[in-house]
């Protein structure tokens, strides 16, 4: 797969796509950081705020600067690293309803987990439009 054709430029609601990229793994490794310094209450807490820095720096990463050999193999990371992350919010929301509904508590639509999701999945086409701004068309 080649590389950006020096005439084709990258839209900017991609550009801003993977700037809102980058800062969601900023966040989700500050995150988890906080959430370490704080203590963990458990295995699943653990296991989050570990696949939180894992997806974080996977966000960060220079798509558009690895090689064509390499790519298809971090793109891939990407790609399984989202569903991943959508699978961890799914399962965290449903912990939060069941702890909520073990001290008699409701809660209410979780926005924050949504449009954690919604970020993470606009990334996978945001990083191939970026690498191939051709294929938009």
């Amino acid at each position: 797969m080649p590389t950006n054709k020096p005439n084709l430029p990258v839209p900017d609601g991609v550009r801003y796509a993977r700037w809102a990229g980058h800062a969601l793994g900023f966040i989700l490794i500050c995150t988890a950081v906080v959430s370490v310094i704080r203590g963990l209450d458990g295995a699943f807490s653990s296991i989050k705020a570990s696949y939180f820095v894992l997806y974080g720096i996977v966000l960060n990463l220079p798509f558009i600067r690895i090689s064509d050999a390499r790519w298809k193999l971090v793109y891939g990371l990407l790609v399984f690293s989202s569903i991943a992350f959508v699978f961890m919010m799914v399962a965290s929301v449903m912990f939060s309803y069941m702890d909520a509904a073990d001290r008699g508590e409701r809660l209410g639509v979780p926005g924050l987990e949504g449009s954690l999701i919604f970020l993470a999945l606009m990334q996978v086409p945001a990083v191939l439009f970026q690498r191939r701004p051709d294929l938009i068309d």
